[in-house]
């Protein structure tokens, strides 16, 4: 649940921040690298595993 709302606050992030630019370039070597990137599996980190497993404030009951 949370990791889909931080997934969709940081794609409408993402989207705002490219759309205000007027043009976008990149070498091809560039763009590839980065598609590359993006479709590498991740690999969490001690941060991310704490983030997420930690029970949000507004869940406290």
């Amino acid at each position: 649940m949370r990791k889909d709302f931080l997934l969709e606050a940081l794609q409408r992030a993402t989207e705002d921040t490219l759309l205000n630019r007027d043009i976008f370039t990149v070498e091809p070597d560039v763009y590839a690298a980065f598609l590359e990137r993006l479709d590498a599996p991740q690999h969490p980190n001690h941060r991310l595993r704490r983030t997420m497993t930690t029970k949000p404030p507004w869940d406290a009951a």
